[in-house]
């Protein structure tokens, strides 16, 4: 007697070879996300290099400049907003493509996500060593502070990277909820989501001022270090993916 074998079902990939294909869908065209900001950023700080020099010409001198007067900069927060605005858009632009090459929608979501966070940890990761170059060179010469102004010039590397890493993520967890609600219910649902999140921080900002909280909020600042404080808008990014993942789980690849 003659036993014929059943075909078996192809065991599926382990969790972790899904999530890397998702990640490896978003890096697929790396100039988006790992060439362009960099370029984007030497530009910017190109122009506050010049701008620098001009005004040290200027005044004649960096001797007749004051010691912080370029230690106030905020060009290097660029590239934390530009994590929240590229969420939004590798979202919109990949699910259905990702959909329709078999990826379920948890995978690509965590896959998304891990994306984010490795480029969070690159960006920081070039902004402690740039920071760290400038401070070798006096602010390149003329005192100045691009990658590590106002305080965080006294903060160790690491302590820069890990303030610059929360940040970034906080920031892309927002991105992702909005490129969510972008993918089920497209601009309709983002600006309403938009709106709802500016009502949010102006309520907010309305409580801490009627409450006289601003002192308090300032104290806590001044007696606690920056790494603590940054620590605690953690669970905030975590509520954030998990609502993104909440919005994109019943959202369908409309066009």
């Amino acid at each position: 007697m003659t036993v014929t074998a059943l075909p078996t079902s192809p065991t599926a990939p382990p969790l972790g070879r899904r999530v890397w294909n998702a990640v490896r869908l978003h890096a697929a065209n790396p100039w988006p996300t790992l060439i362009t900001p960099w370029l984007i950023f030497a530009a910017i700080f190109g122009l506050n290099l010049a701008i620098w020099y001009l005004v040290t010409v200027a005044a004649g001198g960096v001797q007749n400049l004051d010691a912080d007067a370029f230690a106030y900069n905020g060009g290097v927060t660029w590239v934390l907003f530009f994590l929240m605005a590229m969420a939004v858009q590798a979202m919109s632009l990949t699910f259905r493509f990702a959909l329709g090459v078999g990826m379920t929608r948890r995978d690509y979501y965590l896959g998304t996500v891990a994306y984010l966070a490795i480029l969070a940890a690159t960006y920081a990761a070039g902004i402690a060593v740039m920071a760290r170059v400038e401070e070798l060179t006096d602010g390149w010469g003329m005192g100045g502070q691009f990658f590590a102004p106002w305080f965080l010039a006294d903060l160790p590397a690491w302590q820069l990277w890990y303030l610059n890493v929360v940040a970034g993520l906080l920031l892309a967890m927002l991105g992702v909820t909005l490129g969510a609600v972008w993918v089920r219910w497209k601009a309709t649902g983002l600006y309403l989501a938009i709106g709802a999140l500016a009502v949010l921080v102006v309520a907010g900002l309305w409580a801490m001022t009627t409450t006289a909280s601003w002192g308090a909020l300032g104290e806590y600042l001044g007696t606690h270090s920056p790494v603590l404080s940054a620590t605690w808008t953690l669970p905030v990014t975590a509520l954030g993916a998990a609502a993104g993942y909440l919005v994109l789980r019943r959202a369908t690849p409309r066009a």
